[in-house]
């Protein structure tokens, strides 16, 4: 599960772009949620935790040795998850929806992952927690983990061009799997 200096590069770079599109999602939400905040559900803490989004992926990244498309697909799965459940994405929620979603694409896709109780560990949460927000999560997409090539495709464009827009000198899209 060893990633070479290249490869964690890359990573770090898919993960910046995700951080900024969370992110960006969380700040469209944020007044939303204060007008109505809807259902607490499994994935909402009671006060957002101290560490930031573009900290926790780093964190995810560093620790899960899962691949650059595990997020590209989690990304996916995430949108599947706020699509079919009208699901409202804030900073109560996103760090338990995030390690839950990293978890799942690198089960689903990579032929090498860690158990629930080591992503427990990476993401902070109890071993009975993650498993409860595994199966909660599974249920929300009907279990719909696979993604066509097409569509991961679709995602991998539209975080390109999201890094793209966003000043950077390089383009992720270099770095973004294919």
């Amino acid at each position: 599960m060893e990633s070479s200096p290249e490869e964690m590069a890359e990573g770090a770079e898919v993960v910046r772009v995700l951080a900024a599109v969370l992110e960006r999602l969380i700040g469209a939400n944020t007044a939303v949620a204060q007008a109505d905040p809807g259902k607490v559900t499994k994935f909402h803490a009671l006060k957002a935790p101290g560490i930031g989004i573009h900290q926790y992926l780093e964190r995810i990244h560093k620790y899960a040795c899962c691949s650059k498309e595990c997020f590209v697909l989690a990304l996916i799965y995430i949108d599947r998850l706020i699509q079919r459940n009208n699901f409202l994405l804030t900073e109560l929620n996103v760090h338990r929806v995030v390690i839950t979603a990293v978890m799942l694409a690198a089960k689903f896709f990579d032929d090498a992952y860690y158990n629930n109780a080591y992503y427990a560990k990476v993401g902070g949460v109890l071993v009975p927690e993650i498993n409860s927000l595994e199966v909660e999560f599974l249920f929300r997409v009907n279990f719909s983990l696979h993604v066509s090539s097409e569509v991961f495709q679709k995602y991998r464009a539209e975080l390109a061009v999201h890094a793209f827009c966003s000043g950077r000198d390089h383009p992720v899209a270099q770095h973004l799997p294919k």
